[in-house]
């Protein structure tokens, strides 16, 4: 457990594969999930450009979800 840039790969019930990933540990993290091979962003700051509360929502549950199965430290 410690302060780290990327979390372990997650295996949602949905079934997708998502981790939270930042490039520096002073940054904000970002949320992404595996396509095809590929790491895509979840689009969490649209969401919040957006004011879309229900994906704000979807993706802060998810992040929590990945951060507790991980023991990740923010």
């Amino acid at each position: 457990m410690g302060l780290q840039l990327v979390s372990a790969d997650y295996l949602h019930e949905d079934g997708i594969t998502y981790r939270i990933r930042r490039d520096s540990l002073e940054q904000d993290f970002n949320i992404e999930e595996k396509r095809d091979g590929t790491w895509v962003d979840c689009g969490l700051d649209q969401a919040v450009k957006d004011v879309n509360f229900a994906e704000f929502k979807r993706l802060g549950l998810l992040i929590k979800k990945v951060m507790d199965a991980d023991q990740w430290l923010a």
